[in-house]
């Protein structure tokens, strides 16, 4: 697929997203959710020489999306900062992406998609009960059950459509970056962050309190492992087109380059 007809279909979907997602009355309360260009990058890509129409393709996308915005709204529920009028409508706007997503898929009747996100819901949400309830003293198994959370929805739809695992873990793997430089940024403005606070909890339990410069330090080791992990992926990856390895360059280099 040319990299202009790429950008396109890309730029086509964000637009119907944001067309199906708008609802006058909870956008006068609440904030319009904010698209997730990356992963409908990636998702597209990854339908790149499939047999499904135009059209299909979009709407597939379009629907695992709106999942996703689903289990965002909802998670962001609990954030302390707004009103309890905010959060309901928040619990609200999240039923109703969840909703135009199984209705979507309805319409195509495409029953294993809708089995296939159901599916990656549910295993992204025991995940985040094993963050909550965490215990356990081991980094990486905490980092595990962050990165399901970041891409079980993305890593579902690549299963389903059959997508070589080597690009699923890839995929993983750069969403798992984002997040990491997500919360890098947040600790260095000062944010309040679930999953800080739990790394912190498990070096607590660990017997080791850390500063403020440890704790940078410990994400941006994290950051650089990350990156270097999609380096060596990218190599093995030759096929992918030049705008997604701009766009991984372009993100590692800011989130590495911002803190």
């Amino acid at each position: 697929m040319a990299v202009c007809n790429f950008e396109q279909q890309v730029d086509s979907i964000r637009r119907k997203l944001q067309q199906i997602c708008s609802h006058q009355f909870l956008y006068k309360h609440i904030e319009p959710p904010e698209l997730d260009v990356d992963q409908i990058h990636l998702m597209a890509y990854s339908l790149r020489d499939s047999n499904l129409s135009s059209e299909e393709r979009e709407v597939y996308i379009i629907a695992t999306m709106l999942a996703n915005l689903a289990l965002e709204t909802h998670e962001n529920v609990s954030n302390r900062n707004i009103s309890m009028k905010a959060r309901q409508l928040k619990v609200l706007a999240g039923d109703y992406y969840s909703g135009l997503y199984y209705n979507l898929l309805s319409e195509y009747r495409n029953i294993e998609l809708i089995k296939s996100i159901a599916s990656a819901i549910k295993t992204i949400n025991e995940h985040k009960i094993n963050l909550i309830q965490f215990k356990g003293e081991n980094l990486n198994s905490y980092l595990q059950s962050v990165k399901k959370i970041e891409s079980g929805l993305l890593e579902q739809f690549c299963h389903h459509f059959q997508i070589p695992i080597k690009y699923i873990e890839f995929f993983s793997e750069f969403l798992f970056l984002k997040r990491v430089g997500k919360e890098l940024k947040w600790l260095v403005n000062g944010k309040f962050s679930f999953f800080l606070d739990g790394i912190k909890n498990i070096h607590i339990r660990n017997s080791k309190e850390l500063s403020l410069e440890e704790e940078k330090k410990m994400l941006t080791d994290i950051l650089n492992e990350s990156r270097d992990k999609l380096d060596c992926m990218m190599k093995d990856l030759n096929v992918l087109p030049s705008i997604v390895h701009l766009r991984i360059n372009e993100l590692s280099d800011t989130l590495n380059g911002g803190c």
